[in-house]
């Protein structure tokens, strides 16, 4: 491929992602595209100011490991719920009606460090050349519209003029990485969505995919109830 191509391409990638009527095309959805409406406006993690974190029965963080079907483990999952600013200790029994929640995952492809107790580490971790999507396999409960990532963890790992594109179908969120981008093996990119319904534990459902293979790991359950965003309609 011609350098010319390779920063068209680039173009191209970085308009879908910071333009929410633009359509994704690239193979690494999986032979799917969003539809326009559905496309998520991304917002930098950076510009959050976020008051205490969630105590959950696991304690602040919920650390586990993105399995495949057969067993191995493709990547690692730190997840996080934090309250808005102001509110510390982040207690949802205590918290005011509409606080917002804050829900915050930490994804390396390649890697797995130690799981809490009740998520066993695999035997085997596969290196990963290409992380192409992150998402949510369960519904958005209370999804407020607003979605994101790490802007700075993304520029230091992504190749040049490649960003994440994020999507909302069938309620389920899904942050995808277009193949080229080159996020792999050890690179931790943060990624987030904020929601009214406060977590129940750590019985959520995510999925990554990694070189086509496809992994689940596990992290907080917001609670259902509470409306979900247009956008995801």
């Amino acid at each position: 491929m011609g350098r010319t191509t390779i920063f068209l391409l680039a173009l191209a990638v970085t308009a879908c992602a910071q333009n929410p009527s633009s359509k994704g095309d690239d193979p690494a959805e999986e032979g799917t595209t969003a539809d326009p409406e559905d496309i998520i406006t991304p917002t930098d993690f950076a510009s959050l100011t976020l008051g205490g974190t969630v105590q959950g029965p696991l304690g602040p963080e919920v650390e586990a490991s993105f399995v495949t079907e057969d067993g191995v483990a493709l990547g690692d999952i730190a997840s996080r719920v934090q309250c808005p600013e102001g509110v510390d200790p982040c207690d949802p029994e205590t918290a005011e009606d509409g606080t917002i929640y804050t829900y915050i995952y930490e994804v390396r492809p390649g890697f797995d460090g130690p799981n809490d107790e009740p998520f066993p580490n695999p035997e085997r971790v596969v290196p990963v050349e290409s992380g192409q999507s992150f998402a949510l396999n369960f519904p958005a409960h209370g999804f407020t519209g607003v979605a994101g990532y790490s802007v700075l963890d993304a520029q230091e790992i992504l190749a040049d003029g490649f960003n994440a594109s994020i999507s909302c179908e069938g309620d389920r969120l899904t942050w995808t990485l277009p193949a080229q981008s080159g996020w792999s093996t050890g690179e931790t990119i943060t990624f987030f969505w904020q929601s009214t319904q406060p977590p129940t534990g750590p019985d959520g459902e995510y999925r990554f995919v990694g070189d086509d293979m496809e992994s689940t790991g596990m992290g907080p359950m917001p609670r259902e109830g509470g409306e979900i965003a247009a956008v995801c309609e």
